[in-house]
């Protein structure tokens, strides 16, 4: 892109989502030097954007929209709204009681949650997600169950029919799952093997605690592992839609908003 300036703000955000349709992405940097504007300008124009569901900011920029149906590895899920995904995952964190057996879902939301728990002096984990298995390793303090399974790649965990069986043989405190996406019917998830792992433990835990970042909501899905009557507690960031949070409190879902807690 050419050097830019003192174009108007309209002009300027079609040039950025002119540059996504293009790139499938765009740097902040980049667009900094092609307008000559200043980084909250950007960050304004980037938010706006987001909120009209145009793009999905990143670290350093900003991304096309996921669909649901779009089952991306664990990799590329890594770079979405990763500083919502730290301050939900902080969050979560001090949800979990000395003592506690709990399930972890796989996904990255997941493994921002895992990096939290070395704090816990005493707690049980069971996952099928094996990348957090690895992080989980790395403290002293846990005991870690694996059920077995089929490996998938993408997500990094074990799914299929022996993954099931095992899992109905476990009982826990708390289950923390994360979802592609969240609407008024449910919870989403765009992978059938793990749908069904999802819809399994959540019938069995005692407390279901969902986190999922603000720009999931609103969603479609190909797999709807759960109604809103399954949730107990979500945990997400500040940007909830309104709605969607009236809606929650009437269903008597407990809400967490991040923000209001990361700095404890």
């Amino acid at each position: 892109m050419a050097v830019n300036q003192n174009i108007s703000t309209v002009e300027r955000r079609r040039i950025i989502l002119e540059e996504l349709q293009q790139n499938k992405q765009v740097n902040t940097a980049k667009l900094n030097e092609h307008f000559g504007v200043s980084e909250v300008t950007l960050r304004k124009d980037l938010r706006y954007l987001e909120n009209k569901n145009l793009l999905i900011r990143s670290r350093g920029g900003a991304m096309l929209p996921v669909k649901v149906s779009d089952d991306l590895s664990v990799r590329k899920r890594m770079v979405l709204n990763l500083e919502q995904k730290k301050f939900i995952a902080a969050a979560a964190s001090s949800l979990i009681k000395e003592g506690d057996t709990i399930i972890l879902d796989s996904g990255t939301t997941l493994m921002q949650l895992a990096k939290n728990l070395e704090k816990i002096k005493k707690l049980t984990i069971i996952t099928n997600a094996l990348d957090i298995v690895l992080k989980l390793s790395e403290f002293s303090n846990l005991k870690i169950i694996v059920p077995g399974g089929i490996f998938r790649k993408k997500s990094c965990s074990l799914v299929g029919v022996n993954a099931v069986e095992n899992f109905q043989m476990f009982r826990a405190d708390k289950y923390f799952v994360s979802a592609d996406g969240i609407n008024h019917e449910g919870i989403f998830t765009a992978n059938l093997e793990e749908g069904q792992i999802a819809k399994l433990i959540m019938s069995h835990a005692k407390e279901n605690i969902v986190l999922i970042d603000s720009s999931k909501f609103n969603r479609n899905g190909i797999i709807n592992f759960a109604p809103l009557s399954k949730i107990h507690t979500l945990v997400t960031d500040k940007n909830i839609p309104q709605n969607y949070l009236a809606h929650f409190t009437g269903l008597g879902i407990k809400v967490v908003i991040a923000e209001d807690i990361k700095d404890n």
